[in-house]
């Protein structure tokens, strides 16, 4: 049987990326009373908003890491969010929810795009990136699928990354003819990229890691953030002298070792409250 994730075509069923109805849903996940069941009803009453919309905000927040899967409880970082960025506005949070986001191969086109469009063809826009997932998806999906959902995916995401808040992250660069291409990330969050690290980490199951392997493998930190060589090492050299990873170079072999003791929690928990990370 194989391993691979279901992959989801429609994140956001037709609807942009609106981190204000994102944050009501968030905000009424995380101040329901103990006990209350949080049901598709109790969300539409709670939040004014409609079930499509619900079930709509609902898909994108777990695309992006703040609720989970089949279920409407927050994830640890969906609880951070709720406490300490509500309205989804520090650099560390976006730079959480491009990672999950993009760093998953269940969601679809958000995936292939970061790690494969972007990154191997050249600069195209709207209707290129139309006519590249109606090429590389055909015969998988139904031709409604194909003329409909991709449109609505692919105006999603390009909404979310040229006008949106992640517009703030800079990685989608829009032309005066409309082209997209990608722009390398040279100042990330010192914690939350740590926090990244670890939770790539442990999607791969290891604590060590080939500098040169995360540099090309898909959903890797780097690759998501298009981060070069030099600046990804002067990254991680940071963080090693900070005590949080250990970052092992040598002329044949540069690699990174992740600690027992941390979690990706421990750093995503000490940037929000501006604290050092605490040991499990």
């Amino acid at each position: 049987m194989s391993n691979k994730p279901r992959r989801k075509l429609q994140v956001s069923n037709g609807f942009y990326l609106d981190f204000d109805q994102l944050a009501r849903l968030i905000h009424t996940i995380a101040n329901a009373e103990d006990g209350q069941k949080i049901s598709f009803s109790f969300m539409e009453e709670e939040t004014g908003l409609p079930f499509r919309q619900v079930e709509n905000r609902l898909s994108m927040g777990r695309a992006m890491g703040l609720i989970v899967d089949r279920s409407l409880g927050l994830t640890p970082f969906g609880q951070l969010v709720a406490k300490y960025d509500t309205f989804f506005e520090s650099k560390g949070t976006l730079e959480s929810i491009h990672y999950f986001a993009a760093s998953r191969e269940k969601n679809l086109l958000w995936y292939d795009v970061f790690n494969d469009l972007l990154i191997n063809y050249d600069p195209l826009g709207y209707e290129g990136w139309l006519n590249f997932f109606r090429t590389s998806l055909a015969g998988q999906y139904s031709e409604r699928s194909l003329r409909r959902h991709i449109s609505e995916e692919v105006r999603f995401l390009i909404q979310a990354y040229t006008e949106n808040n992640l517009k703030k992250l800079g990685l989608i660069v829009k032309d005066s003819q409309g082209k997209l291409s990608r722009r390398r990330y040279l100042q990330p969050t010192p914690l939350v990229f740590c926090a990244i690290l670890y939770d790539y980490a442990k999607q791969q199951g290891t604590e060590l890691m080939q500098v040169e392997d995360l540099l090309q493998s898909q959903g890797s930190p780097p690759v998501l953030f298009f981060m070069g060589k030099e600046v990804f090492v002067a990254t991680v050299e940071k963080l090693h002298d900070k005590g949080y990873i250990r970052y092992e170079g040598t002329h044949d072999l540069n690699q990174l070792r992740l600690k027992e003791e941390y979690c990706p929690e421990s750093f995503l928990k000490a940037h929000y409250e501006n604290k050092e990370p605490v040991c499990r």
